[in-house]
């Protein structure tokens, strides 16, 4: 597994394996959107990263979830306070970069009555991308199949990601955690393997399998006596894929790119009518 510079996901805090947990932080960072594509010459004012929307978001979903409490403040996955509406032990992979509510085959579960202010989810921790960034009066540039980046058409190609670095966005220099400020509330990620055990160091890292996250939603959901189902969709615009860029001659054009988070959205279907949580 190679050593990602990949940033992930939704939100989760950061946890030691068999060790004393960490205590999870306050310490996340800022997801800036890049100008719209062809609308600057250069990138010299964009943030870097910047966020963009990417074409292609493959991910393979394992559990979903809504808890009343963050499951990650003691700095390990605590799903006392947590609900499982959704899982498929195979997993079931999906391109969220069709931003469209998906039937996601699998275990649909009752979540109690009551106001959950997270959601979780639990994936596999190799992603596929696919995107591009055009400068104006410009070139165009794509995604190579290695994660660089090229103005060649002919060379537009898939990126497969194998997460084993999430750079320790929550503390700094570890691999296993990563944070970050949303629109749609603070996010958090970490690596573990096949039993949400979290990742330590480099080794358990590199052969991590799974990738555990969850959002503090802005907007809690609220499940009643009157709440049949939902529908889920997965926000990715300006968020699923980051562009590094640096200076080419005079202007500033993109040099990487990098995975970005992607955000559950939730629509409560209530005696036949959806509504927008």
């Amino acid at each position: 597994m190679k050593n990602s510079t990949l940033k992930n996901i939704i939100k989760l805090s950061i946890g030691l394996a068999s060790l004393l947990p960490l205590t999870k932080t306050d310490k996340t960072f800022a997801l800036d959107a890049c100008a719209p594509s062809d609308s600057v010459t250069s990138m010299a004012s964009e943030s870097n990263p910047c966020f963009i929307t990417p074409e292609m978001l493959k991910v393979k979903f394992f559990e979903i979830g809504f808890c009343s409490s963050d499951p990650l403040s003691s700095g390990t996955f605590d799903s006392s306070t947590c609900h499982k509406t959704w899982d498929n032990t195979s997993g079931y992979t999906t391109d969220l970069g069709n931003q469209t509510y998906e039937k996601m085959p699998g275990n649909i579960y009752k979540v109690p009555n009551g106001t959950y202010g997270y959601s979780y989810a639990i994936v596999n921790n190799s992603w596929v991308y696919k995107g591009k960034y055009k400068l104006k009066n410009g070139n165009t540039w794509y995604t190579r199949s290695d994660g660089g980046v090229t103005s060649d058409i002919s060379s537009y190609a898939e990126w497969n990601d194998d997460i084993s670095d999430m750079l320790g966005e929550e503390t700094t220099g570890l691999c296993y955690d990563y944070s970050a400020n949303t629109s749609d509330g603070p996010v958090t990620a970490v690596l573990t393997d096949s039993n949400n055990v979290t990742a330590t160091n480099a080794a358990t890292c590199g052969s991590a399998t799974r990738v555990i996250g969850s959002i503090n939603m802005n907007r809690p959901i609220t499940m009643t006596d009157f709440v049949s189902g939902y529908r889920l969709t997965w926000k990715i615009k300006n968020l699923g894929i980051g562009i590094e860029h640096f200076f080419n001659g005079s202007k500033q054009v993109p040099g990487s790119f990098r995975g970005g988070p992607f955000t559950p959205q939730f629509g409560i279907i209530r005696s036949g009518a959806t509504g927008d949580v």
